[in-house]
């Protein structure tokens, strides 16, 4: 994690993505999937994913039993080689400007959420509030916190260094 934090620093987060979208693999791999198979459990994940920012496609594979679709600038030809599901290449910005559209039973956003300009941050958890009752949000630290006026903290598991948290939408009955 630390290497990747560095080319981040080093060329921004754009920039490292133009250079290893290609060839991005998390490092974090095995307890993003321990995370999710603990989650399946508890939190009865099943039908229609979103994998927000879906990188290589981790969480598309551990989740691989549900109908999962994936969103990310960098990764398309990567995640659709490894998964075989189709990805649509939005940013953050994006989506904050046109919305998903498509409505899910729950997104998940692995690793990622708190590369959202904080500025950008609360229209972005609207957009995902209008097609989602159920955000999941994996992270190595404790950015961003979501809840607010579009999310609740419902649950938490935290393996190691990493925390997943579920967030139930507080606006819309979708």
């Amino acid at each position: 994690m630390d290497a990747i934090i560095n080319e981040y620093k080093k060329h921004g987060v754009d920039a490292f993505y133009r250079l290893h979208g290609h060839d991005y693999e998390n490092p974090h791999i095995d307890i993003v999937e321990n995370l999710l198979k603990s989650a399946k459990e508890e939190w009865n994940i099943n039908g229609d994913i979103l994998d927000l920012c879906c990188g290589s496609g981790e969480v598309s594979h551990a989740l691989e039993d549900c109908n999962v679709d994936g969103i990310d600038p960098y990764t398309k030809e990567l995640y659709e080689a490894n998964t075989g599901n189709d990805c649509i290449r939005m940013t953050f910005k994006d989506i904050v400007e046109e919305g998903i559209g498509k409505r899910y039973d729950f997104v998940v956003c692995s690793y990622a959420m708190h590369l959202c300009e904080r500025s950008m941050l609360p229209m972005l958890l609207y957009r995902i509030c209008e097609v989602t009752g159920n955000l999941i949000v994996i992270t190595p630290h404790k950015k961003p916190d979501c809840n607010g006026d579009f999310f609740r903290e419902i649950s938490r598991i935290k393996k190691e260094r990493s925390t997943m948290v579920l967030y139930e939408n507080r606006i819309f009955n979708v």
